[in-house]
């Protein structure tokens, strides 16, 4: 029997309908591109709490149900994602065997954005810098919310450093690759508007140069669609905050369709 079809969703930001829609369609496993949580509370309160009580009580018996393979995204905390990983197949910074004999590798983290959460914000590249600087950084740990400078974030490794790490795991020609961030300068990566590219530099080189078969994205909501760079499909569905929006997609000869 072939092994061989995938279903593909990014961005469900916690929406029910549209997990239970995903879940439930023909496919021999599911693929979650980040941003699986709902939007943390604005102010007060636990902050985080909301993504704890929707990952204990409804995310990880969808991904129990059937071959979940997943990465985090930015608005994703970090702290809470421990009993998804008992659940799904966790593929943040690894590579697994996937389906069709690949591998399946997975990077969830996203050039620095202006907004408040930084678990999974990075430098995109040696030298590089925000276009606008957040105004607050917040990390999480099991003991809360913790509030750092920026210059914590920019001492971290980079997204380039990370993913030419992410190469040395499985051979990049047999690795289908989730990352969360679409590539810079793309039709994968415009805000509204589609003016201004706001995608990795990095994530675009290493497909450039490393030309695996198929990458999976998310990030932008706004910018779904198909493209090839070179031998490479990369792919965005779009968000599914309101609905479902998901794709299948085919190993065999990596077409993909949305359902």
């Amino acid at each position: 029997m072939s092994v061989s079809t995938l279903v593909y969703a990014s961005d469900l930001h916690g929406n029910h309908e549209a997990y239970e829609k995903l879940f439930s369609l023909e496919a021999d496993a599911v693929v979650l591109g980040g941003d699986l949580l709902p939007y943390p509370l604005k102010s007060g309160g636990d902050l985080l709490a909301l993504q704890r009580r929707f990952i204990e009580g409804f995310l990880v018996h969808h991904m129990a149900t059937r071959p979940c393979y997943w990465i985090p995204g930015n608005d994703d905390w970090a702290a809470p994602l421990g009993p998804l990983e008992n659940a799904g197949i966790a593929i943040h910074g690894r590579a697994v065997p996937f389906l069709d004999g690949l591998s399946i590798a997975g990077y969830g983290c996203v050039p620095i954005t202006p907004f408040g959460m930084k678990d999974f914000d990075r430098v995109d590249v040696a030298g590089w810098q925000p276009p606008q600087e957040p105004q607050r950084c917040l990390w999480s740990s099991p003991a809360g919310i913790e509030s750092v400078p920026l210059r914590a974030i920019q001492e971290r490794p980079t997204i380039e450093a990370d993913l030419a790490r992410l190469a040395t795991l499985s051979d990049p020609a047999r690795t289908v690759y989730v990352m969360h961030s679409p590539p810079y300068a793309t039709t994968l990566d415009r805000l509204q508007g589609g003016i201004t590219p706001i995608g990795s530099r990095a994530v675009r080189a290493f497909i450039d140069q490393r030309q695996p078969p198929l990458t999976l994205h998310g990030h932008i909501h706004e910018s779904p669609g198909v493209e090839r760079l070179g031998r490479t499909v990369s792919v965005n569905p779009g968000d599914s905050m309101q609905r479902l929006r998901a794709l299948r997609i085919d190993l065999k000869d990596f077409s993909v369709v949305p359902v």
